[in-house]
């Protein structure tokens, strides 16, 4: 897989009306074997993105709280939170 993993996606859409004039398809109408890989890691970041925005909105709902007594408990526990969807987004 290339660094560059929406490079196909790119390549479908400049190509919409005529996917085989694009770099992601073949002559045969298939998908290159490195569009198969692009495609299929921008599946896999669904979870990540999912997860990151759910950490995302509980940080910014905790944020809101001001009913929060103990502030550097709870910087800490956002923290936590961001760092491990951070990670797993990255794939760590």
């Amino acid at each position: 897989m290339t660094n560059d993993i929406f490079r196909t996606v790119r390549e479908l859409i400049q190509s919409n009306k005529c996917v085989l004039m694009g770099n992601a398809v073949n002559n045969d109408g298939e998908l290159y074997d490195d569009s198969v890989e692009n495609l299929t890691a921008i599946l896999a970041m669904k979870d990540s993105y999912n997860e990151m925005l759910a950490a995302l909105e509980w940080w910014q709902a905790q944020m809101r709280d001001d009913t929060c007594d103990d502030m550097g408990k709870l910087l800490d526990d956002m923290s936590a939170k961001a760092h491990a969807a951070i990670a797993k987004a990255k794939g760590n």
